[in-house]
């Protein structure tokens, strides 16, 4: 199980198994730091445990293993790339608004458009769970 941490750029890994009836959460680490200015937002995982993350404030999608490691990227032409789904083998990615003022104005015209990019990954099924 993942969590982003967005204002310390950290991706945090926990043990999870309910399939053999362990419903509590172990192993808590750290699985991913982000060294760069903007904040890692959402993310999805694709059916060989890749993350893909938004990167809020750097116009970019990540693609980071399942060992933490960075293994590439998808850059859209505007800064606030707040989420991402999966639809077969394509990857929409959601944006935000920029402010006046934040960008160039190809960025902020384009703030809040929906992209998408076919990345050749297919995201895992929804887990159904109750709270």
């Amino acid at each position: 199980m993942y969590f982003t941490h967005s204002t310390d750029r950290k991706v945090y890994a926990w043990d999870y198994s309910p399939a053999d009836g362990a419903t509590a959460l172990s192993n808590k680490r750290v699985f991913y730091t982000h060294d760069g200015k903007g904040e890692p937002d959402g993310f999805r995982v694709d059916t060989e445990g890749n993350l893909w993350h938004a990167v809020y404030g750097e116009g970019r999608v990540l693609k980071i293993s399942p060992q933490g490691e960075l293994l590439g990227e998808v850059r859209v032409p505007t800064l606030a790339t707040s989420c991402v789904q999966f639809v077969g083998t394509e990857l929409f990615i959601t944006t935000a608004q920029l402010n006046e003022g934040e960008g160039t104005e190809e960025q902020r015209e384009l703030g809040g458009a929906l992209f998408r990019v076919d990345v050749g990954a297919r995201g895992l099924e929804p887990f159904e769970f109750k709270l």
